[in-house]
């Protein structure tokens, strides 16, 4: 008995790095999963090997991602998909390149939680976690476009939280540090060790959104290091916010 029998799972940017690491899991566990990608070559060799379903997804199109959701009865989301962006002086960022960062990073994230919950509500409910980042937690001086972005899709996880868990499904947002994955570049991750930083692995953060979709909890971020392990984020209050605070909750 795996902990998904009986489960479909949509997985974006499921052809490489966190997402197949995550869909491999997922499988192993004993859901049907839809790898979602860009890359139709190595998204079909990771269905293919493992027995799943390929669908090809650019997460910036809301009409995409209808016709993907539509597809399955999903009861398990994990919205992945994501893409980096530095540069050396901010004269020379184009207002595509930004607006490329926001409808992957952010707008992906919430046409995703959009559509997997209108197809996940009448059915009872579902489970969707989300890839986001330890630069949606901090200043992120590195790479702020990157950043904001992940800011963005952290801010979304907390605050359609509460709507969602009324409908039966729970969100929460999987906050890595730096992963060896292909958005580091080539040799990007060897790089970042032989400057002495932690590095995580795609599998350590996959096994952190196992962790998050089987907690009970919603509305949450969990933050994931190399050397701390998953914790959850706890958030500090605003005072005289009129919404009561975003501390983590629960599902009965």
């Amino acid at each position: 008995m795996g902990l998904f029998d009986a489960e479909i799972a949509l997985v974006t940017g499921g052809a490489s790095g966190i997402g197949e690491a995550t869909a491999r899991l997922l499988a192993a566990e004993g859901a049907q999963v839809v790898i979602a990608d860009v890359n139709e070559d190595l998204g079909q060799q990771v269905a293919d090997d493992l027995g799943a379903r390929f669908a090809r997804l650019d997460v910036s199109s809301g009409s995409q991602y209808r016709e993907v959701v539509d597809s399955e009865a999903f009861t398990i989301g994990v919205l992945n998909a994501g893409i980096g962006l530095r540069y050396d002086n901010l004269d020379d960022v184009t207002d595509e390149a930004i607006m490329r960062a926001l409808s992957i990073n952010t707008f992906g994230v919430m046409a995703g939680t959009r559509e997997l919950a209108r197809s996940m509500a009448p059915r009872g409910g579902g489970r969707i976690s989300v890839t986001a980042s330890m630069a949606g937690l901090v200043s992120h001086p590195h790479s702020p476009v990157y950043g904001a972005t992940k800011w963005g899709a952290v801010g979304w996880v907390l605050s359609i939280a509460p709507s969602l868990q009324a409908r039966g499904i729970s969100i929460n947002a999987i906050c890595p540090g730096i992963v060896d994955t292909p958005i580091l570049g080539p040799g990007g991750g060897d790089m970042m060790r032989g400057m002495g930083m932690a590095v995580l692995t795609a599998d350590e953060v996959a096994a952190a959104h196992i962790g998050a979709l089987t907690s009970g909890n919603t509305g949450v971020a969990f933050t994931v290091q190399a050397i701390r392990g998953v914790n959850v984020h706890v958030f500090a209050e605003v005072e005289g916010y009129q919404s009561g605070g975003s501390a983590p909750g629960t599902r009965d």
